[in-house]
C-alpha cells in the first residue's frame, strides 16, 4: 500500500545511499576531494559514471579545467576524512592535504587516487550536461583499482545530516 507524501520525505527513505569522494587536481598539482552521494554509472561500454556537482563547488572548477577525476569508493575507516571532504570547501582549504588521506599516482590521468578507498575509478569528462539546478559530470571510466584486502568494506551514509557508517 502506498501514500501521497512530499518529495522530502519519500526522500528520506532512500537511506542507506552510497558515498564516493570526487578526487581532482589543480593544474599546480594541488589534490582536491569532495564527498557526494549523488552518482551512478551510466554505461557499461565504454564504462561511464554520472554524478551531480554543484555549481559552486571547486572540483566542478577543476573537472573543467582539467577534464579528469577519480570516482573512489571509500572504506569505511574513512568516515572521518569523507565528512570533512563533504563539509569543507576546497576554494579555501588544501583538502588533500588536511583529510589525512593517502594517495597515489592514477595509471591513465593525473588525478591520484585513493590509497584506502575500496575501489578507484580513473575518468575523463565526457560532457557536462543540466537537466535541473545541479550540473551532471559523466567522465569515461580510463582505469579502475580495488583495495588488495578483500575485507576492506564500502563507507555508506545511512541517513540526514551525514550519518557515515
Amino acid at each position: 500500500m502506498q501514500k501521497i507524501a512530499t518529495i522530502e520525505e519519500a526522500w528520506d527513505k532512500k537511506y542507506p545511499e552510497q558515498v564516493v569522494l570526487v578526487i581532482t587536481r589543480s593544474p599546480e598539482g594541488k589534490i582536491n576531494l569532495m564527498a557526494v552521494g549523488w552518482v551512478c554509472i551510466v554505461s557499461d561500454d565504454p564504462p561511464m559514471f554520472l554524478t551531480g556537482i554543484d555549481d559552486g563547488a571547486y572540483t566542478l572548477e577543476l573537472i573543467r579545467k582539467t577534464k579528469e577525476f577519480v570516482i573512489a569508493y571509500p572504506s569505511r575507516s574513512m568516515a572521518e576524512q569523507t565528512l570533512y571532504a563533504g563539509t569543507v570547501h576546497g576554494h579555501h582549504e588544501d583538502k588533500g592535504l588536511q583529510s589525512g588521506l593517502k594517495f597515489i599516482p592514477g595509471e591513465k590521468v593525473h588525478v591520484p587516487i585513493s590509497a584506502d578507498a575500496v575501489a578507484n575509478f580513473e575518468c575523463r569528462l565526457v560532457d557536462i550536461i543540466r537537466p535541473g539546478n545541479c550540473p551532471l559530470v559523466i567522465g569515461q571510466v580510463l582505469s579502475s583499482h580495488i583495495n588488495a584486502d578483500p575485507s576492506v568494506s564500502r563507507l555508506v551514509n545511512w541517513g540526514k545530516g551525514y550519518q557515515l557508517r
